[in-house]
């Protein structure tokens, strides 16, 4: 089978390319219904540093799923017909992709296939808010408003969390996060975000510190540093993405203040280990609990990706974008 495939050749340079596919024993076909763009593809797209062992991004596209047309002659767990959902480098921006069965998964039963499509970067954080040890009654400061960190406001505020307090330097995305249940917004270009922090808990700090920014974002060390700066002595210090590049930090304050670090990954786990946290840390999706649809910004064509990703690239507003074909 042809598909009309994206090719990352270079920063800032893609290339629509054909690309013949022929399943091995335990890989399927599968035509692409919906795909998006991640932070991770954007530092990829922009040629910044990526560490070694992360698979390639030269053919692009993790996000995304659709439907099973074609299976090799070892697959029993899927079949043509099945709706499924992209959890691996299968360069899911295109009209067809080709997967492992270990890099794919079930769609939920009853769940639409647009919030299927979305069945990565959701799982992603919605296992951060699973991990969060948020509890009934606690201040939480969200570092950093991209696509997990608009859905941790809106989770975290769900598990019991008092008061959440939405931290970005984007009007846009503390709007959405007002929109989401934030109790408190802070602008960095207006504020200190550690100084008001401390204010509005009489000193202490917040009893968890959910960090957020990562990737290609131009904030990530200095939102990472406050979210560590802004949890108080005993608290719990959570960071989401893959920073990728080095950073400097305070790792005495993590040791001297007894704070419980945690690196929530559900992407990088092994695939039994997905088959079994996935559908369970969707199902508040699936069933309406949490509503991530304002979280979407923009939907392009597919075969109009260029135009999508310079716009996710040159407006720091945007969250999520979607790519159909």
């Amino acid at each position: 089978m042809k598909s009309q495939a994206l090719r990352l050749v270079g920063p800032y340079e893609l290339r629509v390319e054909e690309r013949d596919l022929l399943p091995g024993p335990n890989e399927v076909i599968v035509k692409t219904y919906q795909t998006s763009i991640c932070d991770a593809d954007l530092r990829a797209f922009q040629g910044l540093f990526m560490p070694g062992d992360l698979p390639s991004f030269e053919w692009i596209g993790h996000e995304g799923g659709g439907e099973v047309v074609e299976v090799g002659s070892g697959v029993r767990d899927f079949k043509s017909g099945d709706f499924v959902m992209c959890f691996g480098p299968n360069n899911a921006w295109s009209s067809y992709f080709m997967a492992h069965v270990d890099t794919i998964l079930p769609a939920l039963s009853d769940m639409p296939k647009e919030l299927s499509c979305l069945g990565e970067p959701l799982a992603v954080g919605m296992f951060g808010i699973f991990q969060s040890g948020v509890q009934i009654g606690d201040d939480v400061a969200v570092f950093g408003l991209n696509y997990q960190g608009l859905l941790a406001v809106d989770g975290l505020k769900r598990r019991g969390a008092q008061r959440v307090i939405a931290i970005d330097d984007s009007d846009r995305h503390l709007q959405i996060a007002t929109q989401q249940g934030a109790d408190v917004c802070i602008n960095t270009k207006d504020q200190d975000p550690v100084e008001t922090i401390k204010d509005i808990t009489s000193g202490g700090g917040v009893d968890v510190s959910y960090h957020s920014c990562g990737y290609w974002n131009p904030n990530a060390e200095d939102y990472f540093n406050y979210a560590v700066e802004a949890v108080r002595h005993e608290g719990i210090f959570v960071s989401l993405p893959d920073m990728m590049s080095a950073i400097n930090t305070s790792v005495h304050r993590f040791h001297h203040h007894a704070i419980d670090v945690r690196f929530p990954a559900i992407m990088h786990h092994n695939a039994n280990f997905l088959r079994q946290w996935v559908p369970r840390v969707l199902r508040p999706v699936r069933d309406g609990i949490i509503d991530p649809s304002r979280l979407v910004t923009e939907i392009f064509p597919l075969d109009n990706v260029e135009s999508a990703i310079k716009l996710f690239n040159e407006d720091p507003d945007q969250v999520k974008i979607l790519l159909k074909p």
